[in-house]
């Protein structure tokens, strides 16, 4: 078994509330106006729609605390009370801290099937350029790096990879210019 070097990735979400990302913070940061609307309002009990709408936030976060426990849905038909509302409000008020921007992408892309990085791919293949090219296209690349053209396609529309057109459909990469791009 390996040993691995360096802080060890979470494999789970975080269980406190606070620290689920920028939501706990705006809410944090609103949450006198969250409760005057809650105080002013007669009702006693809220739907997912209702709360996330009070919160000023989608239902997704609401069902990720719902699920953690974090918030409780108290009241008939599954839905949540004004009280647990306040509570829930309040605390966050007291622990909520402001979102990290380091870390951001990677919290983006935890939950993702696909990655959101497509560059990623491109840069973590090795591959051996033929002696006899100094210049390659999209197809003759994606072929020796096993993706499809349109990735380094849209490498080169978003000029990560600067490439020179040989002709009006035809993109030409050399040699020096992937290895810039995509240091091994």
């Amino acid at each position: 078994m390996q040993k691995m070097d360096g802080p060890r990735k979470r494999r789970s979400p975080p269980r406190l509330a606070w620290k689920r990302g920028p939501c706990a913070w705006e809410i944090a940061q609103r949450a006198e106006t969250i409760l005057e609307t809650l105080s002013a309002s007669p009702r006693a009990f809220y739907s997912l729609r209702a709360t996330a709408k009070i919160l000023s936030i989608s239902t997704q976060p609401v069902r990720d605390w719902i699920r953690l426990g974090q918030m409780k849905r108290d009241g008939p038909r599954h839905q949540i009370s004004r009280m647990e509302l306040i509570r829930f409000v309040n605390d966050l008020a007291d622990r909520a801290v402001p979102d990290d921007p380091q870390n951001y992408p990677d919290r983006i892309e935890y939950h993702r099937k696909a990655p959101s990085r497509p560059w990623r791919k491109l840069a973590g293949t090795q591959f051996k350029w033929p002696n006899d090219r100094n210049v390659l296209t999209p197809v003759e690349l994606a072929g020796l790096i096993g993706c499809h053209p349109s990735l380094i396609i849209k490498a080169i529309h978003a000029e990560r990879v600067c490439a020179c057109r040989r002709t009006p459909s035809r993109w030409g990469i050399t040699r020096r210019a992937w290895r810039r791009a995509f240091f091994l």
